[in-house]
């Protein structure tokens, strides 16, 4: 038996117990390398037939996404290329879905796998998403340790593949997530460093690790570091123990960087920016891009951008929005893609201050919201809410207690109302033989105002007076 440790986090699920059923993969901290189990079947094999079937101990299925789900068993036959553990046959028939359809694993026909399997509550063999099943291209480097355990030949303590990764959306076609080959890593400790480096294939593997707390570092040639896929900073530390044999794959980013401004007509950074990064040639109106935003800084940032050409676009779905009143707009400014500035960026190489400037924008102006209370203001928490009969809802800028102010555009009608949760307490007038308690909400009434209507500068809301409710 192998754990697997992706880089994101620690885990602990290639061959996972029997009575592991749920959609939640088992997450576990390293531990000695129990090796491979001989009621554990593990093969490398192709898919050749696939059958559906109806699951008799499936529970009746409340959608019909749920019965897809749940009630499907489906029945997979292979053709055995290499035995590792279990049973020693050219076919074995493997089941996935019905009582574990969330954890289900989908094979293909024709596909080749590598497939760790457990003997269910019926007798057969399972698959699931959590048993470290995955397609024979996916296995580069758990094949040779496999060949080991089952070998009785040293297994590696640590071993994956160094792959290059591009944030999302921004892969060269060529090389989406490619392996990285003869690339220098070390593993090191307080008391102790490994060094191996990748083959061919981006695969490494370090022999006869003590136990300690590791990091990784690398010797690239070109400008790339390694990093964790999801999260920003470099590798995590782990605590790897004696005897470990343990899947350890490490993502290295490029180091480029762009960074810069959307100024407005007058030449100011704007308050709110939506932004979109292509790779030249892959851009479209209807297609996401790596999004970026900008702030009360007034910079927007790019961070780990690869060597290229690229298009940057502003409001990319081209939304009337309020708070950020201009059309989609292309670096350096332009209303169409085709018109754009390619921005090229070398390797590792930092592009600051790109300025994109905005055009006039769409005809906008302020209003300001009062609140008023009967009675007496009440304690709690007050949610002013604008609703747009067209375009982006504006976002209500928070002056005092008392008074609120956004920004309409002049095209749209808005209806603005608010609430207030109240804090738990009862009136003053309470008596111990009275006791009632405010509601936990009050709601003013709504306005409708249009914002074309500009001599409607305020508006005011006004809270009733709680009510006493009796327990």
């Amino acid at each position: 038996m192998i754990r697997r440790i992706p880089f994101i986090a620690v885990f602990a699920f290639l061959l996972a117990p029997a009575a592991a059923r749920a959609c939640t993969c088992a997450h576990e901290p390293p531990g000695k390398c129990p090796g491979l189990k001989e009621d554990n079947t593990v093969f490398l094999g192709t898919v050749t037939a696939i059958e559906h079937l109806e699951s008799p101990a499936a529970p009746a299925p409340a959608t019909a996404d749920a019965a897809m789900a749940t009630a499907r068993l489906t029945h997979y036959q292979f053709r055995v290329e290499e035995r590792f553990a279990g049973l020693d046959a050219g076919e074995i028939d493997v089941y996935s879905g019905g009582e574990d359809g969330d954890c289900g694993y989908r094979f293909e026909a024709g596909g080749q796998y590598v497939v760790f399997t457990h003997v269910g509550n019926d007798g057969r063999l399972q698959a699931t998403i959590c048993s470290g099943t995955r397609p024979a291209g996916e296995a580069r480097a758990l094949l040779p340790q496999l060949r080991a355990m089952r070998n009785g030949e040293r297994v590696a303590s640590v071993f994956g593949v160094l792959r290059r990764t591009n944030p999302p959306f921004l892969a060269p076609p060529d090389h989406p997530d490619d392996p990285l080959a003869n690339v220098s890593l070390k593993l090191q400790s307080r008391d102790d460093r490994f060094e191996t480096s990748t083959d061919a294939n981006g695969v490494y593997s370090i022999y006869d690790m003590h136990a300690g707390e590791y990091v990784f570092t690398a010797g690239f040639r070109s400008r790339m570091e390694l990093a964790q896929r999801v999260f920003p900073g470099g590798p995590p530390v782990f605590k790897l123990p004696n005897g470990a044999c343990y899947e350890y794959d490490v993502d290295a980013v490029p180091t480029g960087h762009l960074s810069g401004s959307v100024l407005g007509p007058k030449g100011k950074p704007v308050a709110l920016a939506s932004l979109e990064l292509y790779r030249a040639g892959s851009y479209g109106d209807a297609r996401p891009g790596l999004w970026g935003f900008q702030g009360a800084t007034g910079v927007f940032d790019f961070d780990r951008v690869g060597p290229g050409d690229y298009i940057l676009v502003f409001n990319r779905t081209n939304r009337l929005d309020p708070d950020s009143p201009f059309p989609r707009a292309f670096y350096p400014g332009v209303d169409d893609a085709s018109h754009a500035k390619l921005i090229h960026l070398k390797d590792g190489q930092e592009r600051l201050h790109l300025n994109l400037r905005l055009k006039k924008g769409y005809p906008t102006r302020p209003l300001r919201v009062r609140l008023q209370w009967s009675g007496g203001k009440v304690p709690g928490k007050v949610t002013v809410m604008v609703k747009a009969g067209q375009g982006e809802n504006p976002r209500p800028e928070r002056l005092s207690d008392e008074l609120y102010r956004l920004t309409l555009l002049e095209s749209a009608t808005y209806t603005i109302s608010a609430w207030q949760e109240l804090e738990v307490q009862a009136p003053a007038s309470q008596t111990d033989d009275s006791p009632c308690a405010f509601p936990a909400r009050i709601t003013t009434g709504s306005i409708t105002i249009s914002g074309s209507d500009t001599a409607a500068k305020e508006v005011l809301l006004v809270f009733p007076e709680p009510d006493c409710t009796s327990h």
